[in-house]
Order: C-alpha cells, then sequence, then structure tokens
C-alpha cells in the first residue's frame, strides 16, 4: 500500500530550503550592520574643558618725574624725564608719551623694569602738554596713567 501524504505537510527538504530563504537576508542584514555596530562599540568621544580668560594690562599706580616748562627764543615747550614707574604685573616694558597741544606726540618705549630714566623733551608753544606711562605686555600697550599741564 502507498503512503498517502497530506496536502499540508512539507517535506524536510522544503523546509531546509525555507529555512536558508529566511535566514539568508537576515545574514545579509546582519553583515551590513555588523560594521556600524562595531564602530558604534568602540568610538568614544573624549572632550576636555578648555578655560580661556583676558588679562586687562592696569595702568601704573604712579610715576615719579619731573617736567619742565620751557622758553627758549620766545618758543615755548615742555621737557619730562619719568625717574621710576610703579611695576604692573606681566609687564614686559613701559611706553612714554609726551602729547603736545599742536602737533604729533613724542613716544619712547622702554624694555625695561623698576627705576630707569625716559628723557623726553618737545617744544610746540604755548598751551596744554599730557604725558602719560603705560605699561607693555609684549606689543599689547595697557591704560596710561596720565596728567597734563599747561605750559
Amino acid at each position: 500500500m502507498k503512503a498517502v501524504r497530506s496536502a499540508t505537510a512539507d517535506s524536510p527538504r522544503k523546509v531546509a530550503r525555507r529555512k536558508l530563504l529566511l535566514a539568508l537576508p537576515l545574514a545579509g542584514m546582519l553583515a551590513l550592520c555588523a560594521p556600524g555596530l562595531a564602530w558604534a562599540a568602540f568610538t568614544v568621544q573624549v572632550s576636555a574643558a578648555l578655560g580661556v580668560g583676558t588679562y586687562q594690562i592696569p595702568a601704573p599706580a604712579s610715576a615719579a618725574g619731573t617736567l619742565v616748562c620751557t622758553t627758549s627764543q620766545g618758543q615755548r615747550g615742555a621737557s619730562i624725564v619719568f625717574s621710576s614707574v610703579a611695576s604692573v604685573s606681566r609687564a614686559t616694558g613701559y611706553r612714554a608719551t609726551l602729547t603736545p597741544p599742536v602737533g604729533s606726540p613724542l613716544q619712547n618705549d622702554v624694555a625695561a623694569t623698576g627705576t630707569f630714566q625716559i628723557p623726553m623733551a618737545i617744544t610746540a608753544g604755548k598751551g596744554k602738554y599730557t604725558f602719560s606711562v603705560a605699561a607693555k605686555v609684549g606689543s599689547w600697550v595697557g591704560a596710561p596713567l596720565q596728567q597734563t599741564v599747561n605750559c
């Protein structure tokens, strides 16, 4: 007698083929996603705190010097000799400026700290002369200590 097969029963060969057909797309997806999963698992993003600040170069607290109003052949002018300037933290030098009432200012830079002399003289007529001294840090110039005098 012959065995009768039911219409719903599949042969073991068909079942194995269906499993293979289901496994292939699953294996393909796994192959495509595996590098991404491995990269995500071993990639670490590191960041460090960075502190940024500014330094405002202050004006010297004091400056000592001798200012003289001069008259030469009827022409008035001013002369100043800075003899000492209060030190400024981080200063690499100082800039002294003598500005006449008319004309260009006279500027003198010194790369010194402590006691030093900066002689300056200018003749520009009667009026208000402004003299100032400012600390320098490298090429940066800070706020000036400033005075005026009428000659």
